[in-house]
């Protein structure tokens, strides 16, 4: 007696399904055992090519942390024309386009170097009144504090600066000394730098006779009948860096900030400093 066997087709069909469906995960589960969480590679005007394994409508920016969070994702490309995200599990080349951007884990083999990400912009701690001597890089005109600071954010050697308020003057600085009281004047020192400590030297009196102060005003103006009774005021209390005294009307005025003098007959006016080294 004989037996036929019958091909099952059926069979056969799961069979071959199941061994694409192993070929086409087998890179996905490549990336995401290798992957790494964290920041991506940037490649803008770029086109990657390589195993989609999702394609979604969004921003750039939703794309981009869409494929930073998932280890899996190997890289991701965004067309601004389409606003389409594209998300690989692994990528096989890449190619130039306008209009589209990219960020990969790893850097793309055969194609050009990732554009390096900026990092957070520099900031810098403020000290108000005080002066930095020395470690000069360069110097220049400055129409305000904040165009001072980011003359040194923009120069990578600069680890401070100081900023004549008076005399519209920017000092850019490599390193720090310790600070030296001066109206005129408000150091930066970027944010992470050791505190640079205070000079240790006597504060005098610096006067400026037919001068007025402007400024940051402690409370009213006060009564006084002399510069001298004027300017114990101001020794009087320690957030007092400047003082005016007006002779006519016998008027006292304290400064916490002295952003500048100007002249004017029958004042009398004073600051604070350390004199230079």
């Amino acid at each position: 007696m004989y037996r036929v066997a019958f091909f099952d087709w059926r069979k056969a069909a799961r069979a071959v399904v199941a061994a694409v469906m192993i070929l086409v995960s087998a890179p996905t589960l490549f990336a995401q055992e290798t992957g790494t969480p964290g920041e991506l590679l940037d490649y803008p005007g770029t086109l990657l090519n390589g195993l989609v394994t999702a394609e979604v409508l969004m921003t750039p920016d939703k794309c981009r942390k869409l494929c930073t969070d998932r280890s899996g994702c190997a890289g991701f490309d965004h067309s601004s024309s389409t606003n389409q995200c594209r998300l690989f599990g692994g990528i096989a080349s890449a190619r130039e386009d306008t209009a589209s951007t990219a960020g990969t884990r790893y850097p793309i083999t055969g194609y050009r170097e990732p554009t390096p990400v900026a990092g957070p912009p520099r900031t810098f701690d403020h000290y108000a009144n005080y002066d930095l001597f020395g470690f000069d890089l360069d110097q220049g005109a400055a129409t305000s504090l904040a165009q001072c600071e980011d003359f040194c954010r923009e120069n990578e050697e600069c680890r401070a600066f100081t900023f004549n308020e008076w005399n519209q003057k920017c000092f850019l600085k490599s390193g720090t000394a310790e600070l030296r009281l001066e109206p005129r004047a408000t150091t930066g020192v970027l944010t992470g730098t050791a505190h640079p400590g205070y000079r240790n030297a006597s504060v005098v009196m610096e006067y400026y006779r037919d001068y007025i102060i402007s400024g940051s005003q402690i409370g009213n103006s006060r009564v006084a009948n002399s510069r001298d009774q004027c300017e114990s005021m101001c020794w009087d209390r320690e957030q007092c860096i400047a003082f005016s005294f007006s002779r006519r009307q016998r008027e006292c005025r304290l400064f916490d900030h002295a952003d500048n003098r100007f002249p004017r007959g029958g004042m009398e006016s004073g600051a604070k400093i350390q004199p230079r080294p």
